[in-house]
C-alpha cells in the first residue's frame, strides 16, 4: 500500500511539473552559484539575438555651396537647395519567424530603402508592411530565409511602478546595446514632432534611451515585450518615454491586413484575447473578430500561436487561391473565399467624379518610377472623355496641388473632393517627367 502510494505521489508530481513546463515560456531564475549571472544577464543573452538595428535611407533637402573650398564663401549659407540621400538609425524586434519586424514609424517614415542588421551582423533589406503614424508604430519584413528568433509580448495593462525594465537598441549606431532601469511612471503622454496628435498612456522609465534606440523593445525582468521605446525628454536625464504593448498588439490586424498590403481581401477578422496567467506567462487565444472562441489553431496549415502568426499565415494567400483553409481548436475546419480587395472609397469617386485612378506615392514608388517626388498622388488610367482628360492629365502624372490645396496624400483628396465640382473651376498641378504642368479641372 505504501508503494502504490509513494508511487502516485511521484506520477502526480511529475504530471504537475510536467504541466507547468509545458505551461510556461522561458523565464530567468536567480544563479545562486554565479551571482555575476543575474537575470538581466540572463533575459539579455535570450532576447538580445531577437532586436535589430535599422538603417533607413530617405532624402534630405541641403543647400549645397557652390564655393566649398573657398573659405570666405564658406561662411555664408549660399547655393541652391537639392534633395540628397542620408542614412536614419533606430531599432526593432523580431516578433514573428517569418521576418516580421516592429519598429517606430518615425524611424522609417518616407524611406526609399531600408535594412535591417541582425544581432549576429549579417545585413539583409526589409520593407514596411504596414504603418500607423499616429501611434507612431510600422511592421517591416524582413527579406530573408527564416526562421527568425522572436521575442514574446508581453502586457502593459498591469505595470507596477518600480519593476525593472531593460531596454536593448542601437543608440547612435552602438548596436545591441543594454541598459537598464524601472518603470518610473505610466499613463504618460507626449508630443512628437510632426505628429499633430499626442502620444499618450506611454511608459516612462529611466533607462537609458538615446537617439537609435527609437523602435527597439523594453522588456521586463521575464524577457517579455512591455514597451517600444520611442522617445526621451530633451535637457533631460533618465526620462524615456515607451509605447505600451498592448496598443501595438490591438494594431496588428490593421497593420498586416492582407486586403491594404496585397490587395488580397479575405473575409476573416482575427483578434487576440490575452491574459495573464502568473507573473511569467501571457496566455495567448486567437479567436474570429467579436467572439470568445474556438481559438483558431491553424491556417492553411501554418501554426497560429500568436496574432502575428495568423496574420502571417494570411499575408502568404495570393489571388491565385480560391479559399483559405482554418482549422479552430474544437476540431471544426472553415475555408474561407479569397477575391481581389476592393479600392478604397476615395479611389472609387476620383474615378466617378474626375475620371481618373489614382495611387498614393511612396517614396519606394518615387524611386522606382523615377517620378521626381516623394509624396503625391499618381495617375494610374484616365477615363476618355473625364473632367481629368479634357484637363490634359495623363497617366504617370503625379498630382501634387488641387486648387490652392497641398495633395500629399489619398486622405487630403478624400478631404477635398466634395468640394470640387462646386468651384466649377479648379486648377490642378502634376509632376511629369520631373516638371511642373497646370491643367483646370472644369465641371458642368
Amino acid at each position: 500500500m505504501k508503494k502504490i502510494l509513494i508511487l502516485s505521489i511521484i506520477l502526480l508530481l511529475t504530471a504537475m511539473f510536467s504541466w507547468a513546463a509545458a505551461r510556461q515560456s522561458w523565464y530567468p531564475r536567480p544563479n545562486t552559484v554565479n551571482l555575476r549571472d543575474t537575470l538581466i544577464v540572463q533575459v539579455v543573452k535570450r532576447r538580445g539575438p531577437a532586436v535589430v538595428s535599422i538603417t533607413a535611407k530617405r532624402l534630405v533637402r541641403q543647400r549645397v555651396n557652390p564655393f566649398p573650398n573657398n573659405f570666405f564663401w564658406r561662411e555664408f549659407n549660399v547655393g541652391p537647395v537639392v534633395q540628397v540621400p542620408a542614412d536614419f538609425l533606430g531599432s526593432g524586434f523580431i516578433i514573428q519567424r517569418d521576418g516580421y519586424v516592429i519598429t517606430n514609424n518615425h524611424v522609417v517614415d518616407q524611406a526609399q530603402e531600408i535594412h535591417v542588421t541582425l544581432a549576429d551582423g549579417k545585413r539583409l533589406s526589409a520593407h514596411v508592411v504596414g504603418s500607423d503614424p499616429r501611434a507612431d508604430l510600422a511592421i517591416l519584413k524582413i527579406h530573408g530565409p527564416g526562421p527568425f528568433p522572436t521575442i514574446p509580448l508581453g502586457l502593459s495593462d498591469d505595470l507596477m511602478i518600480g519593476e525593472p525594465t531593460i531596454a536593448i537598441g542601437n543608440p547612435f549606431g552602438y548596436s545591441q546595446s543594454v541598459s537598464s532601469g524601472i518603470v518610473s511612471a505610466i499613463h504618460r503622454q507626449i508630443i512628437e514632432p510632426n505628429n499633430p496628435k499626442p502620444l499618450t498612456n506611454l511608459i516612462q522609465t529611466d533607462a537609458a534611451i538615446n537617439p537609435g534606440n527609437s523602435g527597439g523593445p523594453l522588456l521586463n525582468i521575464y524577457g517579455q515585450v512591455i514597451g517600444i521605446n520611442t522617445a526621451i525628454r530633451g535637457k533631460a536625464q533618465n526620462i524615456g518615454f515607451a509605447i505600451g504593448v498592448d496598443r501595438l498588439s490591438s494594431l496588428i490586424p490593421r497593420l498586416m491586413n492582407p486586403a491594404t498590403v496585397n490587395k488580397v481581401e479575405i473575409p476573416l477578422h482575427l483578434v487576440a484575447i490575452r491574459t495573464m496567467t502568473g507573473p511569467d506567462h501571457v496566455h495567448q487565444r486567437v479567436v474570429v473578430m467579436g467572439t470568445q472562441g474556438p481559438a483558431v489553431e491553424s491556417i492553411d496549415g501554418c501554426r497560429t500561436s500568436t496574432l502575428a502568426d495568423a496574420y502571417a499565415a494570411l499575408l502568404q494567400v495570393t489571388l491565385a487561391r480560391k479559399d483559405v483553409r482554418v482549422k479552430f481548436n474544437n476540431g471544426l475546419v472553415r475555408e474561407y473565399r479569397v477575391k481581389t480587395a476592393p479600392p478604397p472609397a476615395v479611389v472609387l469617386a476620383s474615378e466617378k467624379i474626375l475620371g481618373m485612378g489614382l495611387d498614393q506615392v511612396t517614396p519606394v514608388l518615387a524611386k522606382r518610377y523615377h517620378l521626381g517626388v516623394q509624396s503625391g498622388l499618381l495617375v494610374t488610367q484616365i477615363n476618355p472623355g473625364s473632367v481629368a482628360a479634357k484637363a490634359g492629365i495623363k497617366p504617370g502624372d503625379v498630382v501634387v496641388q488641387i486648387g490652392p490645396y497641398r495633395v500629399r496624400t489619398l486622405d487630403d483628396l478624400a478631404a477635398l473632393l466634395p468640394y470640387i465640382p462646386k468651384a466649377k473651376v479648379v486648377r490642378i498641378v502634376v509632376v511629369r517627367q520631373r516638371r511642373f504642368g497646370v491643367g483646370y479641372l472644369r465641371f458642368p
